[in-house]
């Protein structure tokens, strides 16, 4: 079963003889993965919107899995009671979103003994905010998947202190390790806001703005952190 590079790396963060919870799982393709290769005891599978759900059944009926994942219709974590699952999943949803979910779940949440999240954009907000509510980064990988890189977070109870602006940025974790994918990574961001430079630069009212001089004052500590020298 493929099921791509960045469910895979995913699955491959997912701790063996656990049981799982993967919220917005669409096909369900995760848990059927962990399912068939026996690293999971069970799984909760759950999407809000019908549609994903039947598609979800179909797979975990063709790879024969009944038995091991069960998909349920609901919003965020209101599927699962607190204590159901080991490992809470929520992966290609925006940072918002899955604040808003572990907000509106926050017992559940608190109960599983770690989250793995993916955002499609706005990790440096779901890291302030888990820093802000008693979760402690414990993991980042960096994964390629066609065009894009995608950052996966995982999160466990405990306290860290704040950490800066740019770790906040980059990931902590990240920052530490420097994976193989870091300089990319680095280069996106860094080019994200030289992006939102130019475009402040045509208002002269923006470009005497504080939040200018403070993206100005950012990119050039990413800059700095570039070993590889990306954009020469």
């Amino acid at each position: 079963m493929n099921i791509g590079a960045r469910l895979e790396a995913i699955g491959r963060l997912v701790p063996e003889n656990v049981s799982i919870a993967d919220i917005g799982t669409n096909h369900a393709y995760l848990p059927a993965w962990l399912a068939e290769r026996s690293r999971i005891k069970k799984a909760v599978a759950g999407d809000i919107c019908e549609g994903p759900c039947a598609a979800a059944r179909s797979t975990v009926a063709m790879y024969g899995l009944n038995d091991k994942i069960e998909v349920r219709m609901g919003n965020g974590l209101a599927i699962i009671r607190p204590g159901e699952t080991d490992v809470i999943i929520i992966a290609g949803m925006g940072a918002g979103t899955m604040i808003e979910i572990l907000e509106a779940g926050v017992e559940t949440a608190r109960s599983a003994s770690q989250l793995i999240l993916q955002p499609m954009a706005g990790a440096p907000s779901l890291r302030r905010w888990a820093n802000a509510h008693g979760w402690y980064i414990a993991d980042e990988v960096l994964v390629e998947e066609g065009r894009h890189l995608y950052e996966i977070i995982v999160l466990k109870r405990g306290h860290e202190a704040a950490v800066s602006t740019i770790a906040y940025e980059i990931g902590p974790r990240l920052l530490e390790q420097r994976p193989p994918l870091f300089q990319k990574h680095l280069a996106k961001i860094c080019g994200q806001y030289q992006k939102m430079l130019l475009n402040m630069q045509r208002s002269a009212a923006a470009k005497q703005s504080g939040k200018y001089q403070e993206i100005q004052a950012l990119v050039q500590e990413l800059e700095g952190l570039d070993d590889g020298g990306y954009g020469k």
